[in-house]
């Protein structure tokens, strides 16, 4: 009887570890057609565009930059990826991925796969790969293309203070400028000075002394009042050196993941300031359904038609993701009086995903055609920067032939 159970206790034993085994193995396999579904899905190098795209895609790429007339693409959505491990000679870098404690499994697993998109090799050697990959793409463009690169400010309490655990990534401002500095063909410098740091109005000060132009801010992400006594204090700096303020409304997120409503007519106190205002784009439902669109042709309404530089200017960057198309980027197609206050971004490093810009779900819904499916896919496989560049310039309202004009995607490049 002993004998007998001691075998059927080894046959379990080997059963359990024959599974365990063939589920590792299954792993193995699957985890690469995983990652190409969803995470890094190009093989070639951008370097590889001109022997190695079919015809089809050729003539996109040359459809693309029709138009614009010498000028440089300008792609006011691209975002930098820093562990603080690039530093310049004056400088240390304190850029940061997040706050103190392991991230939760989905933030780690997004962050994972935007890694990989983006040409990130190593956790070792993440900076050097990022900007390598990026600048790589760039180079590679047929025609002029620059990248607005942006700081992002860690979060202050109202004493001016900054948090112990900042729990949203912080890219320095200093590395951004000094990216730019050493690829001024290639990139452009944006900073995000947060109101209630201690020196933000002399920072301000500094950076338009240095030519920056524009400021970045998460308003909920990083606990800033639109309305409040610091903001308005840098409006005023602002003001007076000709800055923009670079600002997202819509549905956002809070560090804790629930959703945040941020109303378009929060930037009214910046305008009524002075300051030129860029908008970026969150969520457009809220509790009452679509909610975000019409309140912004309001505000754009209030604040007239398109000037040479409007006052109030809206970046395209993220609206080819998710149910953007439909709730966000085909009401702005519906209304080409706005298109003079449209900007383009690309939303990198994000689109990068392979599973970032669903074309057949585009071209279901009728932005683009059935026949562009497979020579942009082509184009995503070498180089995602040029891919988003040329999804967006083929984009059109469905059921017309009505595009956005070659102006979107060169504008704000002075």
């Amino acid at each position: 009887m002993r004998r007998f159970i001691a075998r059927r206790r080894t046959t379990l034993a080997w059963g359990f570890l024959t599974a365990v085994l063939a589920l590792a193995l299954l792993v193995v396999l699957w985890w690469p057609h995983w990652m190409a579904r969803h995470g890094a899905g190009w093989t070639h190098a951008p370097e590889d565009a001109a022997w190695v795209l079919p015809a089809a895609s050729q003539k996109l790429i040359k459809q693309a930059f029709a138009g614009t007339d010498g000028h440089a693409v300008v792609d006011h959505g691209v975002g930098i990826v820093s562990r603080g491990q690039l530093s310049g000679p004056d400088f240390a870098n304190d850029s940061q991925e997040s706050g103190h404690g392991m991230p939760g499994i989905s933030v780690w697993l997004s962050r994972m796969l935007r890694d990989r998109a983006a040409g990130i090799v190593s956790d070792d050697t993440a900076d050097a790969d990022y900007i390598s990959r990026l600048l790589r793409q760039i180079r590679a463009m047929p025609k002029p293309y620059r990248a607005e690169i942006t700081g992002r400010a860690g979060v202050f309490d109202k004493q001016g203070a900054p948090l112990d655990d900042q729990s949203e990534p912080m890219v320095s401002n200093r590395y951004v400028a000094w990216l730019a500095k050493r690829a001024p063909k290639a990139l452009v410098t944006e900073v995000s000075i947060h109101p209630r740091q201690p020196d933000a109005l002399a920072a301000i000060k500094r950076w338009a002394k240095a030519g920056v132009k524009d400021v970045r801010w998460w308003p909920v992400a990083q606990r800033i009042n639109l309305d409040g006594k610091a903001a308005k204090a840098v409006y005023k700096v602002m003001a007076a050196h000709h800055m923009r303020l670079d600002v997202a409304v819509g549905q956002l997120r809070r560090p804790d993941h629930d959703p945040a409503w941020v109303a378009p007519a929060a930037v009214e106190p910046a305008l009524a300031a002075g300051v030129a205002v860029r908008l970026r784009l969150g969520g457009a439902t809220g509790g009452d359904g679509q909610q975000l669109m019409p309140a912004l042709f309001g505000l754009l309404r209030r604040h007239g038609q398109a000037k040479s530089k409007p006052a109030l200017t809206i970046s395209l960057a993220g609206l080819l993701t998710g149910n953007r198309p439909n709730t966000e980027l085909e009401p702005l197609l519906q209304h080409p009086q706005f298109f003079g206050h449209l900007r383009y971004g690309s939303g990198y490093p994000a689109i990068a995903r392979a599973d970032a810009i669903d074309l057949d779900a585009l071209a279901g819904a009728g932005f683009i055609t059935r026949a562009e499916v497979a020579p942009l896919h082509a184009i995503y496989d070498v180089n995602p920067l040029l891919f988003a560049l040329v999804v967006m310039r083929r984009v059109h309202l469905p059921y017309t032939t009505l595009r956005f004009p070659a102006s979107v995607f060169t504008a704000g490049g002075d």
